[in-house]
């Protein structure tokens, strides 16, 4: 048998030829560490998560005439909306179901609410949008239609960004697998391995090529330390790949990983910085993501649930759902006492009010809940106390 028709035999892998250096490497039997990082989901759940997570955090206040209450509507958007979910389970499922679907639904059963899994929706020129086969966790409801004052449902975008996003993803896949295939290419074993005439006219020539691709080469290959003997007529040269250039490599996978993060994160609003983990400017970073992703999405949900939940006349008596993103901030009571003195002494809080604020117990009491000011903010000859409880 010729040598180029052991090598031919050696790289047959399916049925099919191949000179592949992977190849190679299966047919002397090693084991291939390259592997596929599903980066485009892992970079859209990242920004969806982290949505989820701070709309979760936010304060559902519900109004009645005009002032803040605390009842059955409250109770069910902040602690228990249904049996089975408390409110952070049921805002991150919602939030999750809108930012991949581009839409998702909210419907009643009893006093309880739930979202959808899975709905069809008909829509009409002038007449309520009908919503059908409303299902969840394979069970669907009886009742064939609701129309949209019957549920709550909220469309995210005129287009899904998460499916453009998923689209633009899979080129970032194809970089970073290419990226991964050179980097274990450079990182691998290669050798050259000359026979001379006098080798390959010999009668074990067969043998010992044979004991070299099935043996040596695999024992050499796999062990950290190794022996690879060398008969009369053969040589072996090891080919050596510059660290520079895995190196290199490696600093491009973190690239397209980085292009891809900000590229979900751009279409989410988030900053890119921020999505990425960066610890600089974090503040400004937050509140610019309160500003151009949290607050939009929060000022349409509160206004999909006080659509459905209240009636125009109730609206207009003061009666709605408002959802408190200041909520989200972590609140240092020594760094922030300054401006907590400058609040209570202008009127503008009670002290109950700043303990709300910072996630504290308010005192309920004549002094707490009074709304004063300094004479500095007093008119002349004027009143300190401004509003008494």
């Amino acid at each position: 048998m010729k040598l180029r028709e052991i090598f031919k035999q050696k790289l047959k892998v399916n049925g099919a030829e191949s000179s592949s250096n992977q190849e190679l490497l299966e047919a002397l039997g090693l084991s291939d560490s390259a592997y596929r990082i599903a980066l485009g989901q892992f970079s859209i759940n990242c920004a969806i998560s982290l949505i989820a997570g701070l709309v979760a955090k936010c304060e559902f206040r519900t109004y009645w005439n005009g002032k803040k209450t605390k009842g059955d509507e409250y109770y069910l958007w902040n602690v228990k909306p249904n049996p089975s979910q408390n409110s952070t389970q049921f805002i991150q499922e919602f939030i999750h179901k809108l930012c991949w679907n581009n839409e998702a639904l909210i419907y009643s059963v009893g006093d309880a609410i739930y979202v959808a899994d899975s709905f069809v929706k008909t829509e009409y020129a002038t007449r309520e949008t009908e919503f059908t086969n409303i299902s969840r966790n394979g069970y669907t409801l009886t009742r064939r239609k609701y129309k949209s004052s019957d549920v709550i449902y909220l469309k995210l975008n005129d287009k899904n960004i998460a499916a453009l996003v998923s689209g633009l993803q899979e080129s970032y896949n194809n970089l970073i697998s290419e990226a991964c295939d050179r980097y274990v290419k450079l990182g691998g074993e290669k050798i050259i391995m000359n026979v001379s005439t006098l080798a390959r006219e010999s009668p074990t020539f067969e043998k010992t090529m044979k004991q070299y691709m099935e043996e040596y080469f695999k024992t050499y290959f796999g062990s950290k330390n190794a022996v690879l003997p060398l008969f009369e007529g053969y040589k072996i040269d090891r080919q050596t790949n510059s660290e520079g250039k895995k190196t290199d490599e490696v600093s491009g996978i973190a690239a397209i990983k980085k292009e891809s993060m900000d590229a979900a994160a751009q279409a989410f609003k988030i900053p890119p910085a921020l999505l990425r983990g960066d610890i600089a400017d974090v503040e400004n970073l937050v509140d610019n993501l309160l500003t151009f992703c949290i607050d939009p999405l929060c000022c349409q949900i509160e206004e999909a649930i006080t659509a459905t939940r209240y009636s125009k006349e109730k609206y207009l008596k003061g009666c709605y759902l408002s959802i408190d993103t200041t909520t989200i901030k972590h609140f240092d009571i020594f760094s922030m006492a300054a401006n907590v003195d400058k609040l209570i002494a202008c009127g503008l809080f009670s002290v109950d009010d700043c303990l709300e604020r910072i996630g504290e117990e308010p005192r309920r009491t004549k002094f707490s809940m009074e709304y004063s000011r300094t004479k500095n903010y007093a008119s002349e000859g004027g009143d300190n106390n401004v509003n008494e409880a």
